[in-house]
């Protein structure tokens, strides 16, 4: 065999795994997403024929989102509740800005304060649209709730996408590989709730510096924050309770 040939049979050997592994994560993604759906369609018509606030309607079917991992659990459950799954992570790791591993090099903590700033710049108008006609009996409320959801659906997420997937896809794929794929399905996920397409699109943007600082800070701690905050930047832009 030529070192032509072999460079050749390699490469078909390696495409052929690729695909393998992409049907997998994909069929593995339809599974998730349709669960999802129909988990959360079930959700919402039991609060609803109870009464609840929509507010906690919607706080309740963001555990809807776990779908997401039950296919896994036939892989192994064992992969849910890893160490590397679980763990906090290092704050002072470094993260490269805007291609998590080139650009302007920071400190996870200083890249989350920066983070924290450019978004507040950039939502403080919306903020303001959104809040400005409200009585403090709504703002309380929204507050109260916002809190609550911010929390919960953040930890949830992060826990399933940054977590479980984006551990499992960077096993698969490797680190770069690994990070785009979560991201993309993370912003696809969140079509499932309503949101437009360019909507889903900047969520994967988000997805990536989440995922970024996860694989960066080997935790997923900064990026739970990272996702606490967006979601309550969010609810008070109006984006989550006034849809």
């Amino acid at each position: 065999m030529t070192y032509r040939h072999e460079i050749v049979v390699r490469l078909i050997m390696q495409l052929k795994t690729l695909i393998q592994v992409s049907f997998k994560i994909l069929v593995l993604f339809l599974i998730g997403y349709t669960i999802s759906h129909f988990l959360r369609e079930a959700i919402n018509a039991v609060c609803n024929s109870v009464g609840v606030p929509n507010e906690v309607r919607i706080i309740v079917s963001r555990f809807s989102v776990i779908a997401y991992i039950l296919p896994f659990i036939f892989l192994g459950p064992q992969r849910l509740f890893t160490s590397e799954v679980l763990r906090i992570g290092n704050f002072r790791a470094s993260i490269s800005f805007p291609l998590i591993w080139r650009g302007k090099e920071d400190p996870i903590w200083r890249f989350l304060v920066i983070f924290a700033f450019v978004m507040a710049v950039g939502s403080c108008f919306f903020i303001y649209s959104f809040t400005n006609d409200l009585n403090s009996s709504s703002l309380r409320l929204l507050l109260y709730y916002g809190l609550i959801f911010s929390l919960v659906n953040s930890i949830l997420e992060e826990w399933v996408w940054r977590g479980v997937l984006l551990n499992q896809y960077v096993k698969w794929f490797g680190n770069v590989y690994g990070l785009i794929v979560t991201s993309l399905l993370f912003g696809i996920s969140h079509y499932n709730l309503g949101f437009s397409v360019w909507v889903c699109i900047a969520f994967s943007v988000g997805g990536f510096f989440m995922g970024g600082s996860a694989i960066r800070s080997k935790g997923i701690v900064a990026s739970i924050l990272m996702h606490i905050y967006m979601n309550l930047i969010f609810v008070w832009t109006g984006m989550i309770f006034n849809s």
